[in-house]
């Protein structure tokens, strides 16, 4: 028992002075797709392999954020509110959100799109239809990455309808 506490001590003290040889050459981050992203090196596995403690990537839309709200704004048939949220008396507007999860696949497709919920929790079943048909029509995304690989990624997006008295 005394030889294994030993070997993990070693082992533990080994991978820190590597991790602190890896800090002073700069090798605690990555470039990716035109970014610098730093991770965290925390040792060896019992197989030797590398261990990093957070070196994931987000799946990104094509044009980040800003071009995600374009496509959205561009593809959703925002007449689809107007029809089917009911405004309460006395008010000037209405809103009605979905919340849609989707899958991107390691090649970048979109799939497994679904809607998670909705607020109010009686939204119209043609709203949540046009949310998800919005989201399946996109096209190819950035693949998630995470070391040194590309992966599946799940996320989700929030879409807001609003109507209002004309």
């Amino acid at each position: 028992m005394k030889k294994i506490v030993f070997i993990v001590l070693l082992l533990l003290i080994v991978g820190n002075g590597l991790k602190a040889q890896l800090n002073n050459k700069g090798l605690d981050s990555a470039y990716y797709k035109g970014k610098v992203y730093h991770f965290g090196f925390s040792g060896f596995n019992a197989k030797g392999d590398s261990v990093f403690t957070s070196m994931q990537i987000e799946a990104e839309f094509p044009g980040g954020a800003d071009g995600w709200r374009a496509y959205l704004q561009q593809n959703l048939n925002t007449s689809v509110g107007g029809k089917y949220i009911k405004i309460p008396k006395g008010d000037a507007s209405a809103k009605a959100t979905v919340i849609i999860s989707f899958l991107v696949d390691k090649y970048g497709n979109v799939d497994s799109v679904k809607a998670d919920s909705t607020y109010p929790a009686n939204v119209h079943r043609k709203i949540v239809a046009e949310a998800v048909r919005v989201i399946k029509g996109v096209p190819q995304w950035i693949p998630a990455w995470q070391n040194g690989k590309n992966v599946a990624y799940r996320a989700r997006q929030q879409i807001t309808f609003v109507a209002t008295k004309d």
